[in-house]
């Protein structure tokens, strides 16, 4: 036998808990950079910004 007690359910769900957190802020952080890399002039998110801006509101009515 070992002199160690085995971890408790709650030291493990502390683990588990700090494993998923870091996990979500990775991800966040990932969405984060790939949402500003789309802004940059010339990308996908910056022709929908500029086109929505410019469509009467009129011809934006159908599509919803």
């Amino acid at each position: 036998m070992t002199d160690q007690d085995p971890p408790s359910v709650t030291d493990q769900l502390s683990d588990l808990k700090a494993t998923v957190a870091d996990g979500v802020k990775a991800a966040a952080s990932t969405i984060g950079e790939a949402i500003e890399e789309g802004k940059k002039p010339g990308k996908p998110l910056d022709i929908l910004s500029k086109l929505t801006r410019e469509a009467p509101l009129g011809m934006l009515l159908p599509h919803f």
